[in-house]
């Protein structure tokens, strides 16, 4: 494996915070990149390892000494025709397409946290993810 003549990466991220009330908040971010190598003789193809578009939601309630937080964490997919050329060969560790082409899926998780502050010094904390 050579690499590229020269590689853009960009992107750009967004995030929000919202306090809707004293007990209740909205947070949110949603990161989007792009990268682009170009080859010796001119050519250009998707970059290795430029990541998809994710992000995260989150809905919190807190109190004086209970917070909570409902959450959720995604990933976009990476088509067969945005994989990296050096990708696009290693069926075994991608999922197949209705095609058979290697790809990698987009995927989400939804998760709840909460925090219990038992003491100012002790902090019980339990997750679900």
């Amino acid at each position: 494996i050579q690499n590229a003549a020269k590689a853009y990466v960009y992107g750009f991220e967004f995030g929000l915070e919202a306090y809707l009330t004293e007990e209740w908040s909205l947070s949110s971010n949603l990161t989007l990149t792009e990268g682009i190598e170009e080859e010796n003789d001119g050519s250009e193809t998707p970059a290795r390892h430029a990541a998809p578009t994710f992000g995260d939601f989150h809905i919190v309630w807190k109190n004086q000494r209970l917070r909570t937080d409902l959450f959720l964490n995604f990933n976009g997919e990476i088509a067969y025709e945005d994989l990296a050329m050096s990708e696009q060969s290693k069926e075994y560790i991608y999922a197949a397409d209705e095609n058979g082409n290697p790809f990698a899926p987009s995927w989400y998780t939804l998760n709840f946290r909460s925090q219990y502050d038992v003491t100012n010094k002790f902090k019980l904390t339990a997750s679900l993810e």
